[in-house]
């Protein structure tokens, strides 16, 4: 009975070498010899199809090491990035929150004025701001939410249409809907064009905005809010009297 101690040439101990290797290297030298394209070649040796570990040799290797650096620093600053992008989003959501409710708070003014003549009739204006709102925008066939939106809102109605200022991220957009579609938030808005779209930026001396579609009679936020107020009322006038 063979020993399963002893070696075989340089093979590591244990393991038995059938004549397969053997015959691998034979039909190797034919191959060389005779100028024929050489067989597929052995990926991995016995010693280290034996072994149970890598090589000390492995663990040694200048690339590796350069590998494992690059990748710390990779890491490193993926999530530096993350980390200024999450703290500059808290930012922009904060600017967002302050603007509508300044701007809710003029119309408000409006609102109030305008309803000393308007009260009790078809023009009647109300408003109500709902800041934060999470929407479903997408859900699978088992009504499970796959993705969704959040909006600082805050509208404003007479019986017929709804002034919406919406915004999300850097941007605050201005719709004006018929008040039945409006509940159905960002999925009727997405129809309809914005009746204006303000971008804002905050900065360490303040919140700034720019129009990036307003009417170009609006040159500050207090008269965007009366010209927006003011094609509220319109709208409903002419809806009015195409009853």
């Amino acid at each position: 009975m063979s020993d399963p101690n002893k070696h075989i040439g340089n093979k590591t101990p244990g393991i038995r070498i059938t004549g397969v290797q053997q015959a691998i290297d034979a039909r190797t030298k034919r191959e060389k010899g005779s100028g024929q394209p050489e067989s597929w070649r052995m990926g991995l040796s016995p010693q280290i199809l034996a072994s149970s570990s890598l090589s000390d040799e492995v663990t040694e290797q200048a690339w590796l090491d350069q590998l494992k650096q690059d990748s710390s620093h990779f890491i490193a600053n993926r999530s530096g990035s993350n980390r200024k992008k999450m703290a500059q989003d808290a930012v922009d959501r904060q600017g967002i929150e302050v603007i509508i409710d300044r701007l809710f708070s003029c119309m408000q003014g409006y609102m109030y004025e305008f309803n000393k003549v308007a009260v009790g009739t078809d023009l009647h204006v109300s408003g109500t701001i709902s800041g934060e709102v999470t929407e479903v925008t997408r859900s699978n066939k088992y009504r499970e939410a796959e993705m969704t939106e959040t909006y600082f809102r805050a509208r404003l109605s007479t019986r017929i249409f709804s002034l919406v200022l919406r915004g999300r991220e850097n941007k605050i957009d201005f719709f004006l809907l018929p008040v039945t579609r409006a509940m159905a938030l960002s999925t009727i808005e997405n129809e309809y064009i914005p009746l204006a779209t303000i971008e804002i930026k905050v900065h360490d001396d303040g919140i700034m905005w720019r129009p990036l579609k307003v009417d170009p009679s609006c040159q500050s936020l207090e008269i965007l809010c009366g010209w927006a107020f003011k094609q509220l009322v319109e709208e409903t006038r002419a809806a009015i009297l195409g009853e």
